[in-house]
């Protein structure tokens, strides 16, 4: 019983990160910085309940994700690429812009900890990230 909810629980968390992967890579090049920052924040709300910024404002966000959403690594590092992606489209750093960025360093560093092997995508963002610190 209790694992069948759990599964229930990991397969949302999954199809709501895919999806909104999905929908950033259709609004890329076509879509301004407030534009996908609505667009992540409104369905992260609508499909897991999760409010990206009062989340990341949180002293422990990463664990908050693993036991609240049922985020697996795969799924922080998807998260981590969604944040760059918001990231990416800022126009300049602002308050928002360094949340985003500290909140992807941190996802990193924990999986490195965990020893989880890096994924390209992963490689690509912490190599972007240079560009920006």
């Amino acid at each position: 019983m209790m694992e069948d909810y759990i599964i229930k629980e990991v397969s949302k968390t999954r199809a709501a990160v895919d999806s909104v992967l999905k929908g950033l890579s259709m609004l890329s090049g076509k879509a301004d910085s407030a534009e996908i920052h609505d667009y992540v924040k409104t369905e992260m709300i609508g499909r897991l309940d999760l409010d990206i910024d009062a989340i990341l404002s949180s002293g422990d966000f990463i664990n908050v994700l693993v036991s609240r959403y049922g985020f697996d690594d795969n799924d922080l590092n998807r998260f981590a690429e969604i944040l760059y992606t918001m990231l990416k489209a800022d126009d300049g750093k602002d308050e928002a812009h360094t949340v985003y960025a500290n909140a992807i360093i941190r996802i990193n560093a924990w999986l490195q900890a965990k020893g989880v092997a890096f994924s390209m995508t992963r490689h690509y963002v912490l190599e972007e990230m240079n560009r920006y610190f």
